[in-house]
């Protein structure tokens, strides 16, 4: 009999860990409209973009977007873009929603996936920042 109950819990956490990724994909598809972007600099000062523009766009596997950021440092204001022109992935033991495109594979973490809300985090290995960004369903 506890044989039987286990083979049956392993089965379920199976086919729910299945449909966790199915379901955060139906949640991802759509527009979603960038209401924040903190970044974090190599020092470890952050700073906020509370007014960005731009949309992200989720069809099927692709992914398209443009983000447009600007924040007031220390040096002046600072730019960031971040331009998405390809497909995506999820990689939900490492908690990672990844940008494929032709310059290569952007890990991002994830933070939140929701039907209304997305927030995920990417840290730029060139500059040393951490962006996060927060979006909202349209």
């Amino acid at each position: 009999m506890r044989s039987n109950l286990l083979l049956l819990l392993v089965i379920s956490c199976c086919f729910v860990s299945c449909n966790k990724e199915k379901r955060y994909n139906r949640y991802l598809q759509g527009s979603w409209k960038c209401t924040l972007v903190r970044l974090q600099d190599y020092d470890g000062f952050t700073f906020f973009d509370h007014q960005p523009s731009g949309t992200l766009v989720f069809n099927g596997i692709k992914v398209n977007g443009l983000i447009l950021s600007q924040f007031a440092s220390f040096q002046g204001g600072t730019l960031d873009t971040l331009n998405l022109q390809g497909t995506f992935t999820m990689d939900l033991t490492n908690n990672e929603l990844n940008w494929i495109q032709n310059s290569g594979i952007l890990k991002n973490r994830i933070f939140v996936i929701t039907r209304d809300n997305l927030e995920f985090e990417y840290f730029d290995v060139v500059s040393s920042q951490r962006l996060r960004y927060v979006f909202e369903k349209q």
